[in-house]
């Protein structure tokens, strides 16, 4: 309840605890919405009610409540543009799949535009009701029947059956190349020469160290002037580059110029 009060900058009563959340002050808030699919109930675009419904149907100590997903905006691009593209990925990619979508997009001005998606995590019947994220197969014999076991007074079961393939890894870079294809079409769409990709860099061939995400927190530690580990990882990771790029640079000057000698010298001959 507390991640959906912070995205969504407002304020939010969790039923089970009886504590009120509220991030209603923030001024960062371009956007906010709840999409759901069609058999959801339409008390759900309401964020309160939405996760406190949740919460209650999570019974597991451990239970996973949502998923949470925060994506990059193109600087380049404006808020009306920013707001189409993130409903129309969130409405292929998640909401079609059965998942209820928390939608918030924050912009503070400072060349950081992204998204936050809050995803539920447990699929809906086509009345409207929380199903089983898995379940259970029944062992059977040979003739196809099920396995009866005295000791224990039941059926004997077999191994758990997702309902859904929302875990399944594939996923993950499905939602990633989808949201590539999506800021590249907009890039050709305003002429801007430039584009993204969901690669790693390793899976491009490029040998160089990426950069690590800093988050909020420590973003606005590093703003204050404080050093943190992630943001020293950064610097150095950003250094190395730099001195990997002037050598690189010398070393095609270099070559350039033995060309250029190689061609006098044939000219000459």
């Amino acid at each position: 309840m507390q991640m959906a009060a912070y995205c969504s900058r407002s304020k939010l009563l969790d039923e089970r605890t009886g504590e009120t959340y509220s991030y209603a002050g923030r001024s960062d808030l371009v956007h906010h919405e709840v999409m759901l699919p069609d058999h959801a109930p339409n008390e759900f675009y309401s964020s309160e009610i939405l996760w406190n419904n949740v919460e209650k149907i999570e019974k597991s100590r451990n239970a996973r409540l949502a998923r949470a997903i925060i994506i990059a905006l193109p600087k380049e691009i404006d808020a009306k543009n920013h707001i189409a593209m993130v409903r129309q990925y969130v409405q292929e990619y998640f909401v079609k799949s059965g998942m209820c979508a928390d939608v918030s997009i924050h912009d503070k001005g400072d060349g950081n535009p992204h998204a936050h998606i809050l995803l539920t995590t447990r699929p809906l019947d086509c009345a409207g009701r929380w199903m089983g994220k898995q379940h259970r197969n029944y062992l059977l014999d040979k003739n196809g029947e099920r396995i009866f076991d005295p000791v224990k007074g039941r059926y004997k079961l077999g191994r758990s059956i997702k309902t859904h393939n929302w875990d399944d890894s594939d996923r993950v870079q499905e939602w990633r190349a989808g949201w590539a294809k999506a800021c590249n079409a907009q890039f050709r769409q305003y002429g801007i020469d430039k584009e993204v990709t969901c690669l790693s860099y390793a899976r491009q061939g490029i040998d160089r160290e990426p950069t690590k995400h800093l988050g909020a927190k420590v973003r606005a530690m590093e703003e204050r002037g404080v050093l943190t580990d992630r943001g020293n990882d950064n610097r150095r990771i950003i250094a190395e580059r730099q001195r990997l790029d002037r050598q690189q640079f010398r070393q095609r000057m270099e070559q350039s110029r033995a060309r250029n000698l190689e061609r006098d010298f044939e000219r000459g001959r």
